[in-house]
């Protein structure tokens, strides 16, 4: 009964455009340079979270009239087509706009190598996102422009013509549990670049972390560790103008400096050594970020060693110091 109800309400109810969605002409499949081109420009819209609409089935490229027409009938917010020019060495990109009620049409010589239709694609994307500039935050088209949507631009259209931060710094506290040894506790910086829409290549730096030691009998080893790991990180959350979290794994690289000094009884003497190991961790990176700019992040990975060191007090000895799980709390920073 339950599901014979949900399936009568979306019949009744009004659709509900759960994506921002752009509109693409699909060029003649025997122009392959084109139609490489168009589904690469529909995989990079994909990308951003758009819902791409296709529209195909004619001999001819629509003109501008009847693009803008096509969009507003399928409720998109802008549509693109690529189509060759006279010369047969250029493309004609047309992009119908209706969030600032500009058409734009502009030729791209083609490149004759296998990157011409990546190459178009891109082009594409970066002149519709240079149409989309216009408007601001919130903002409502001007009253006597005529095609436009009436509502200000979405949060992901906002976002999309934004150039996001590509560089974020961040500090914070950062703690290292052990078994064998306890926990170490310390600061840590770090920063990372954003690569893409949803990969991130940075570096963590952390430390002099305290607290850790090792007890035994005849007195305790005081530890004392620092890190730098080379990491990689993946986004799978969805990015947004406003905010929003941002989360997925992440795997690092790097190396591992611990010191051990030993606190020990008469008629034993205290020394102090160092290890130094190649260390690796994976987990997972949480972000909030309540500003487009600032945010607060979370990460816990787990962090193993190689080769694996051991401490000793006098004839007792740590098990090899194998698993370690590794938590920080920062505040971050784009620009």
């Amino acid at each position: 009964m339950r599901t014979l109800v949900v399936v009568l309400l979306l019949l009744v109810c009004p659709r509900v455009a759960w994506a921002q969605r752009v509109l693409v002409v699909r060029p003649p499949p025997r122009d392959s340079t084109l139609f490489e081109a168009f589904g690469r420009l529909c995989a990079e819209l994909e990308l951003q979270s758009f819902e791409v609409v296709v529209l195909g089935g004619s001999a001819r490229s629509p003109g501008a009239e009847e693009l803008e027409r096509e969009a507003q009938e399928s409720e998109a917010f802008a549509a693109v087509a690529l189509r060759r020019d006279g010369s047969g060495t250029a493309a004609e990109v047309c992009i119908v706009d209706r969030v600032t009620g500009k058409t734009t049409t502009r030729k791209l010589l083609i490149d004759p190598s296998s990157d011409g239709p990546m190459l178009l694609a891109v082009r594409a994307v970066d002149l519709l996102r240079a149409s989309l500039l216009e408007l601001g935050s919130g903002q409502a088209p001007a009253r006597d422009v005529l095609g436009v949507e009436p509502q200000p631009p979405a949060p992901e259209v906002l976002r999309f013509s934004q150039d996001p931060p590509r560089f974020h710094v961040r500090t914070g506290g950062l703690v290292l549990f052990t078994p064998p040894v306890g926990g170490g506790v310390g600061v840590q910086i770090g920063a990372h670049v954003r690569l893409d829409e949803s990969f991130r290549l940075g570096l963590l730096l952390g430390g002099p972390l305290f607290g850790a030691e090792f007890r035994a009998g005849g007195g305790a080893a005081r530890v004392r560790q620092e890190l730098a790991l080379l990491r990689a990180s993946w986004n799978l959350g969805q990015a947004a103008a406003g905010p929003h979290w941002e989360w997925g794994p992440l795997l690092g690289i790097g190396a591992y400096h611990l010191q051990a000094t030993g606190d020990v009884e008469l008629p034993l003497v205290g020394r102090s050594e160092d290890f130094f190991s190649l260390a690796a961790d994976a987990g997972l990176s949480v972000q909030y970020f309540f500003h487009p700019s600032v945010n607060l992040g979370l990460e816990l990975t787990c962090l193993t060693l190689l080769p694996r060191p051991i401490i000793a007090v006098e004839a007792e000895r740590s098990p090899p110091l194998v698993a370690q799980a590794l938590g920080a709390l920062s505040l971050g920073a784009s620009f």
